[in-house]
């Protein structure tokens, strides 16, 4: 039987990834996540059940879970609901902390505005599949190896190479090249004679650099909501996923410590769901951060600050408002050096916004690094390998 690769979500878009991989007869599944904005928000699970390997969804062999984003974990309640017995969901400590909270918020009782999407037992059940496992072990498994490397991107992402008799896998999940006051920069050893490396790309069709033009430079976006305190004395900052009110909430912080603005008491009020990713943080990095407090109406909405919240927050509805969604991603040269630095047998190029007349600078330059093994992933469609 043929190797397959099939993204049933998150090929050619960015949301719902989940990839699926058969190799040497062992069913992999690689993230579950939903779409943010869209009536169809789930992968097409229902595309794995074409397949000749799987006959249910119980045949499937590891489960793995790359980082605590709702586009990479949010679909898992949906997915263990099609299985007839529990099984292992893979991931780091640090992303099993992460996703019990995400999901916690989409339970239907949960009673948070736009998030109700599971019945409570369903979470519960897919929160108590989660199993975690360290980094830079290689841990053996009935058929497979795997090992973890750090990503990057958000605090416990991880990429994940998998090993199957004579075949190396490794999917790169979101991963980050710089580092940045939140997370650290990917760290992945030299593999020898990889067969496939499936990486996402959020950044492939970018080459600017997000980084200063979102946040870095004087004129980015971060730096200006800021400056707009001045204006409105109350800012309110709508995230669309708890883990992106994490990373504004810090590395707003961290420019309040070394800029002038500390001067003038300005305090990053989070909400609950956000508070409590915090305090993993917290827990586990044995840091303090000065200028988060837990937001308080009674107390809270008299004083100036940065209001950070899950959207629709009915509180805030007179506070000024703006919609900001960031995540720390690889840049386009990131991506070039990771596959060059590989020279897998096969890449696929998956999690990227697919755009109309885009001239494909990465296959161009790629083939003129010497490197022509390059396929952009469709969603749904069959991949060897």
């Amino acid at each position: 039987m043929n190797n397959i690769f099939k993204s049933i979500g998150g090929g050619n878009e960015i949301g719902a990834s989940c990839y699926y991989l058969c190799c040497n007869n062992l069913n992999f599944i690689f993230d579950a996540g939903i779409r943010y904005e869209s009536k169809r928000r789930y992968p097409s699970f229902s595309e794995l059940l074409k397949l000749p390997n799987l006959d249910n969804f119980n045949d499937i062999n590891g489960i793995f879970i790359s980082h605590g984003h709702y586009d990479h974990n949010g679909a898992l309640p949906l997915l263990v609901s099609k299985l007839n017995s529990n099984k292992e969901i893979i991931c780091s400590d640090y992303t099993k902390d992460f996703t019990e909270v995400q999901l916690n918020i989409l339970k239907k009782h949960a009673g948070i505005p736009g998030y109700s999407m599971y019945e409570d037992i369903l979470v519960d059940k897919a929160i108590g599949m989660l199993s975690t496992y360290p980094l830079e072990n290689k841990i053996k498994k009935n058929g497979y190896t795997f090992t973890f490397y750090k990503a990057g991107h958000i605090p416990g992402a991880v990429m994940t190479l998998l090993e199957i008799e004579d075949k190396k896998i490794l999917y790169t999940g979101d991963f980050s090249d710089m580092s940045y006051p939140l997370v650290e920069k990917y760290s992945l050893p030299k593999i020898e004679d990889l067969d496939l490396l499936i990486v996402n790309s959020t950044s492939v069709f970018k080459k600017d650099d997000r980084w200063k033009t979102t946040w870095g430079s004087g004129e980015s976006r971060v730096k200006d909501l800021i400056k707009r305190i001045f204006l409105y004395n109350q800012l309110n900052i709508e995230v669309n996923q708890v883990s992106n009110g994490v990373e504004l909430a810090i590395l707003i912080n961290n420019e309040l410590e070394k800029t002038d603005f500390k001067r003038m008491g300005i305090t990053i009020f989070v909400d609950e769901p956000i508070s409590k990713m915090l305090e993993i943080i917290k827990r586990r990095e044995g840091i303090e951060f000065l200028n988060i407090k837990d937001f308080n109406e009674r107390e809270n909405l008299k004083n100036n600050g940065i209001y950070i919240t899950l959207k629709k927050s009915i509180r805030l509805a007179k506070v000024n408002k703006i919609q900001l969604n960031y995540s720390l991603h690889e840049s386009y040269e990131g991506i070039k050096e990771l596959i060059l630095k590989l020279k897998p047998k096969k890449t696929l190029i998956t999690h990227y916004q697919e755009k109309d007349n885009t001239t494909d600078i990465l296959v161009k330059e790629l083939k003129e690094n010497g490197y022509e093994n390059c396929e952009y992933v469709i969603n749904e469609k069959e991949y060897n390998f």
